[in-house]
């Protein structure tokens, strides 16, 4: 199974140094120092986190000082967050919100070989960063999980209070990605459709219509499995396949996940689900906690979780 579903991009998206100075690597392999936002209104934090299962994991936190939400970003399979910077960093400017992008064990920067038992493992880092270290508050985060993404933000909020879960053309179930499956298998991994039942917050769904890595039907199995009180009107975007709806769909990408984050602060979250026929979109209805500082911190010890800064230009 994780032959066929982590496919670490190499090189990596990005390098640290022994002086734990981190940089980009560009398409023709230059390192370039990250890029400095502070004239957009964001500062980028990096960190390095260790999981419980003993990886080292990476992760990016752009902030911005008006921001009242976090988008906690699992990413794709084929990608890593250093390839992910400048989109991750056009989600926290055109959104508003922070965005705290972690990596996956095997990975980037980070330790280890990926397994779906990593996966659970390597979120739970982040939201214990997040939620231990940064102070915010369960309701603040926002689950973004793109493809593969989408089986951690599955899990974390299927057993956390999160305020709300993004999943952007995500698989039902590992099965389901090789066979057309319609139940659930003891033997199954990934298994979203199950965990979905269990998430009480919004969840808001992303899948293209021509998909055909994880086919749209992936998508409505999730949409119909959500519990319907928290089932936010899905996009289903028309011709778009599995990594061209951000890049073909931009302007209505954006003004989607602004409609759905706006949603969440409404007393009637979910009364006035989805956007308008005007705006002319296409829209079908339809462990162990804690965290250690290495460097400083006021979080209480517990070795479960451990957390440091690095260094970037």
């Amino acid at each position: 199974v994780n032959q066929v579903a982590f496919f670490p991009p190499r090189p990596p998206g990005y390098h640290v140094t022994e002086e734990k100075q981190v940089f980009l690597v560009e398409a023709d392999y230059d390192l370039t120092p990250l890029p400095d936002l502070t004239s957009e209104g964001i500062s980028v934090d990096t960190v390095r986190m260790w999981t419980h299962r003993g990886n080292v994991i990476m992760g990016f936190h752009f902030r911005r000082v008006d921001s009242t939400r976090t988008l906690l970003f699992s990413h794709g399979n084929s990608t890593d967050i250093g390839i992910m910077f400048h989109h991750l960093r056009d989600l926290s400017s055109k959104l508003q919100v922070d965005v705290f992008a972690y990596e996956y064990s095997g990975y980037g920067e980070s330790s280890g070989v990926p397994s779906e038992a990593d996966l659970y493992a390597d979120v739970d880092a982040a939201y214990h960063y997040l939620t231990h270290d940064c102070g915010v508050p369960d309701a603040q985060i926002v689950c973004y999980g793109q493809s593969i993404g989408s089986v951690p933000s599955v899990d974390l909020a299927s057993r956390t209070d999160v305020g709300g879960v993004i999943l952007h053309s995500a698989m039902k179930s590992g099965l389901g990605v090789i066979r057309d499956v319609k139940h659930t298998y003891w033997f199954d991994v990934f298994q979203n459709a199950a965990k979905i039942r269990r998430v009480t917050a919004p969840v808001f769904i992303i899948h293209g219509t021509h998909d055909t890595e994880i086919p749209c039907e992936h998508g409505k199995t999730l949409y119909e499995a959500c519990p319907r009180d928290m089932a936010f009107d899905p996009w289903w975007v028309q011709e778009a396949g599995h990594n061209d709806i951000e890049i073909n769909h931009r302007a209505l990408y954006f003004e989607h996940l602004a409609h759905f984050i706006k949603a969440l602060d409404s007393p009637d979250r979910l009364q006035g689900k989805g956007l308008d026929a005007e705006n002319e979109i296409e829209n079908e209805q339809g462990s162990e906690n804690g965290w250690q500082p290495l460097l400083g911190g006021t979080a209480a010890h517990n070795p479960a979780y451990v957390y440091e800064p690095m260094k970037h230009y």
